[in-house]
């Protein structure tokens, strides 16, 4: 059975329900386990270690991914320099919402995660208008169902 790990930062709710709906795609394909989780709730990295497939998503912040994301992705780096965690040859992808940035801390967050030796297949963004016309478009929603579906298909399974 295929393991596939999502873990985002939210701030708004925007990238929650991304993540939900790339939780959603991935669960629909045979033979695919999914953890969801938000970065603040406990979760062992074990669940990494184990992962077939692992993606990141995070809203921009000024430019960049959010300060906890940075600190997670500092983690991940700490982990793997010591031994702990084996994150090399996974596939993965990055997602995550801007506003006025043009999207490229995602662009950067696929980097970090290509860095860490996963095989990053995708990424995927969208532009969230200014409050209080903040929702996501079904649209957008489909193209994150499909990212789930597309890399739960991608992963190898143990």
């Amino acid at each position: 059975m295929a393991k596939v790990v999502i873990i985002y930062d939210s701030k708004s709710g925007n990238t929650e329900t991304m993540a939900k709906s790339i939780a959603e795609g991935a669960r629909a394909v045979s033979g695919v386990e999914v953890f969801l989780k938000k970065l603040g709730e406990p979760f062992s990295l074990r669940i990494l270690d184990n992962a077939d497939a692992l993606i990141l998503g995070s809203p921009a912040h000024y430019g960049h991914v959010t300060l906890e994301m940075r600190d997670f992705l500092t983690c991940l780096r700490g982990g793997q320099e010591a031994g702990r965690l084996k994150l090399g040859g996974k596939v993965g992808a990055a997602f995550g919402s801007y506003g006025w940035d043009g999207g490229v801390c995602i662009e950067r967050l696929g980097i970090d995660l290509g860095n860490l030796g996963i095989k990053v297949q995708s990424l995927v963004l969208a532009q969230v208008p200014p409050l209080p016309y903040s929702a996501l478009k079904e649209k957008s929603l489909k193209e994150y169902r499909d990212l789930g579906r597309s890399i739960a298909e991608k992963a190898p399974k143990q």
